[in-house]
């Protein structure tokens, strides 16, 4: 079992279970021959409860469970809180409140994705919409892209259509990638990438240095912020090599002429180190957990140094 390829990620490398002969071991060999391979039941297994996941999603999607919740981002500076990462929940009846972790890792690969990703983007605005009709007016909101989303020729379009409907402008949103998706490093997942750069949408490299990737991605990628992840924030205070790494993505950032954010703040002793190198973001427990937006309103509301002004109207609504 040691050598078993489990990942999620090599499924769709594998051929379809059942497909694919099995090899009796020559005579004399040490193990007698099996009628299946070892990891045909779990990878059968794994792909029942990823197809059960995605029914249950989409039969959420359509009755209204779920939501996003939004986890501020401030900056360390002025302790102004002037974004936020929209991160998704799901209202399971009977379950709760549910965190993506428990389900997006079993359907990132299914044909819900791409649905779920345009869902997420449309109800992001319709929330920093929101926002700003509050008076935060410089307001901007992240959101976490699938994969498929890039590879499914209808991006650009979704985010266009969420951002007319409510009528945002381009630099409000931020869409977030990790390493591993812009690894195919091919025009069908740059293309819409730098189109939608050059609409003025934000491009951010999520859980930066924990992926696959190489640093000439930096070059290719049109980005315009590195999220430190949480892994090198959370011992910060307790081992040199974090700090290290930390002060070397910062510099590496500032070279490239990309924002910064670090992840997993939760103390302010891992604030002021985040000060001393050169970070000047965060986003963390230490400043809020993630919030529906009604709380993230009450919430940004109570903080005095936030800046308040009276919205913008929108010239195609007159």
């Amino acid at each position: 079992m040691a050598g078993c390829p489990l990942g999620q990620r090599s499924l769709p490398t594998i051929a379809p279970i059942g497909a694919r002969p099995f090899r009796s071991p020559p005579s004399g060999d040490r193990f007698p021959a099996r009628t299946e391979p070892v990891c045909e039941p779990i990878l059968r297994l794994e792909t029942q409860a990823s197809a059960a996941t995605e029914r249950r999603l989409r039969q959420g999607l359509a009755n209204g469970e779920l939501e996003l919740f939004y986890q501020p981002i401030v900056d360390l500076d002025d302790k102004r809180i002037r974004e936020a990462e929209a991160l998704m929940r799901w209202r399971r009846p009977g379950h709760g409140v549910v965190a993506p972790g428990a389900f997006l890792p079993a359907i990132e690969q299914r044909p819900i994705a791409a649905t779920l990703g345009d869902w997420t983007i449309d109800d992001a605005c319709a929330g920093l919409a929101l926002f700003r009709e509050a008076g935060a007016v410089d307001f901007c909101v992240s959101v976490n892209l699938f994969g498929a989303q890039l590879r499914g020729g209808r991006l650009v379009a979704s985010v266009r259509e969420a951002l007319d409907r409510f009528c945002l402008p381009p630099e409000a949103l931020q869409l977030e990638i990790t390493e591993n998706i812009a690894l195919a490093d091919d025009d069908e997942t740059l293309a819409p990438l730098r189109e939608l750069r050059a609409l003025g949408v934000g491009l951010a490299f999520d859980d930066f240095g924990t992926g696959y990737g190489s640093l000439s991605l930096l070059k290719r990628v049109p980005l315009t912020r590195l999220k430190i992840d949480r892994s090198f924030v959370q011992n910060l205070c307790l081992d040199s090599r974090d700090g290290a790494l930390v002060r070397a993505i910062v510099a590496l950032a500032l070279d490239f002429g990309l924002d910064v954010v670090a992840e997993g703040v939760e103390s302010s002793d891992q604030e002021q180190a985040l000060r001393r190198l050169g970070c000047l973001k965060g986003q963390g427990f230490l400043y809020g957990r993630p919030m529906p937006a009604a709380k993230l309103l009450k919430f940004i509301g109570r903080t005095p140094s936030l800046a308040w002004a009276p919205a913008p109207v929108c010239a195609a609504q007159g």
